[in-house]
């Protein structure tokens, strides 16, 4: 069943996941994306504040947007997003910690909205490991269209 606009507020409140984090796919994404020490070197990170090899923020949001978009995008009119906002990194993800989203509508932008779609305002917080730690929060503006 594809959600509309029009129904979007029916899924007000809900988790999606899980997703493992390895450490090798932590290096991968470092190398490519953003070669930090704390993200690239194992060794030189366990002497760290961090205590171990961390998770780039942005591959944090990245494995986010999968599990949104796995558990919930992919049944849904969107049309894409128009930003983000508010976005934090509470706690870093390590290797083997599991990812799990919850979503909660903050609101919508009738004032952006149009006849062919509307705005929703979308919190998402993702933690690791069964709600142990926040290790990502966002607000995104997707656009979603009518029936």
């Amino acid at each position: 069943m594809t959600v509309f606009f029009d129904d979007i507020d029916r899924w007000d409140g809900e988790s999606y996941g899980t997703y493992e984090v390895t450490e090798t796919e932590i290096l991968d994404f470092a190398e490519r994306y953003d070669p930090q020490w704390f993200h690239t070197d194992p060794d030189r990170a366990a002497d760290s504040i961090y205590g171990d090899l961390i998770a780039s923020g942005w591959h944090t949001a990245a494995m986010s947007m999968r599990l949104f978009v796995d558990g919930f995008l992919a049944e849904t009119a969107t049309l894409g997003a128009k930003g983000l906002d508010h976005l934090r990194w509470p706690k870093p993800v390590v290797p083997g910690d599991e990812l799990t989203i919850h979503s909660t509508i903050h609101g919508v932008d009738e004032a952006s909205s149009t006849d062919d779609y509307g705005v929703v305002r979308w919190g998402v917080e993702t933690t690791a490991n069964d709600g142990a730690k926040t290790v990502l929060a966002i607000e995104a503006l997707v656009l979603v269209a009518r029936e």
